[in-house]
């Protein structure tokens, strides 16, 4: 029998043929391995993620509010705000009487029977300190272009002119004046909101934001 010879690219064909195989299979295997190791993690992962979204404290969003410019509970409004809108008996019990006069009352003024600390009742500037013949010791504080709070009748005054102050800050101690003579612990407090008088009351309700608008 005669024997054929083959020809020369032949053996090459066949062996490339085989390596491509080889090499199609083992690509196969791997993305099958891919596979399944992906969805482990992901099984492993997904429970995981889950428990902590779950433990996850939400997050709330706290807004400031105004302080009375005291802290101690025995504090009382003896003489308030005088409102033109309020009852006879209202704007009666409104009124200062001063060397034979009776003046509206154009803050509120706070007594109590022992010295209580007088507080900042929002970030400001110290803008003014003077001594007033009648009112006593007066601390100004500007708390925004539209924004001054007056403290009168203080003691022991803490601040300076030019000092930025905290809200709560002690800015002094209850003090005296010549308009209420039956107590030397007391604090007149007035407000001037867009260059006018505001009731003090009514002024702790207002929006943080709002009143601190610059």
């Amino acid at each position: 029998m005669k024997k054929r010879k083959l020809r020369g690219y032949v053996i090459p064909t066949i062996c490339f043929m085989l390596i491509v195989t080889i090499l199609f299979s083992s690509y196969k295997m791997y993305q099958i391995l891919m596979i399944s190791r992906n969805n482990t993690i992901k099984e492993t992962i997904e429970p995981v993620v889950k428990e902590e979204e779950e433990n996850v404290t939400p997050t709330i969003n706290e807004t400031k509010s105004i302080i009375r410019p005291y802290n101690q509970s025995t504090v009382v409004a003896q003489i308030p705000f005088y409102n033109a809108d309020a009852t006879d008996d209202e704007q009666k019990a409104a009124l200062i009487y001063y060397e034979g006069i009776y003046m509206q009352n154009t803050g509120v003024l706070y007594t109590d029977n022992q010295s209580f600390d007088v507080l900042a009742v929002l970030d400001g500037t110290v803008k003014n300190i003077k001594e007033d013949e009648i009112m006593g010791n007066i601390i100004e504080i500007e708390h925004s272009k539209n924004l001054t709070t007056i403290y009168q009748s203080v003691d022991d005054v803490k601040v300076t002119v030019g000092a930025s102050v905290s809200q709560g800050t002690v800015i002094a101690k209850s003090g005296a004046n010549k308009l209420n003579t039956d107590s030397t612990n007391a604090l007149h407090f007035e407000v001037y909101y867009k260059g006018e008088l505001i009731n003090p009351e009514e002024f702790y309700l207002y929006n943080y934001n709002d009143i601190m608008e610059k």
